[in-house]
């Protein structure tokens, strides 16, 4: 199937379709929607392209910039540069 440049394939693990072009995949289920507007769920899989992966075999946010939406201007934005580190930065402040 081809929509907007994309092909998909249905997912083994939920009810949906999974893009091949992306390089992450978050396939979740729909668990409960909150005052109409926020939607909680479940990740059921993920995928990730290894070109996204760092020496750790983790997903490297610099080689995948993640991007956020923006429901009040409605935009998307990439989201910038790492600037701090959890469970360390605070211990400063104590």
């Amino acid at each position: 199937m081809t929509k907007a440049g994309f092909t998909t394939i249905k997912s083994e693990f939920v009810n949906a379709p999974v893009i091949n072009e992306l390089p992450l995949v978050l396939e979740c289920v729909l668990k409960q929607v909150v005052d109409g507007s926020k939607f909680i769920g479940e990740i059921k899989n993920v995928s990730a392209d290894e070109s996204i992966l760092g020496e750790d075999e983790e997903i490297d946010l610099g080689k995948l910039p993640p991007i956020t939406y923006d429901p009040v201007h409605h935009g998307y934005y990439e989201l910038g540069n790492r600037v701090g580190n959890a469970f360390k930065d605070g211990i400063q402040l104590k």
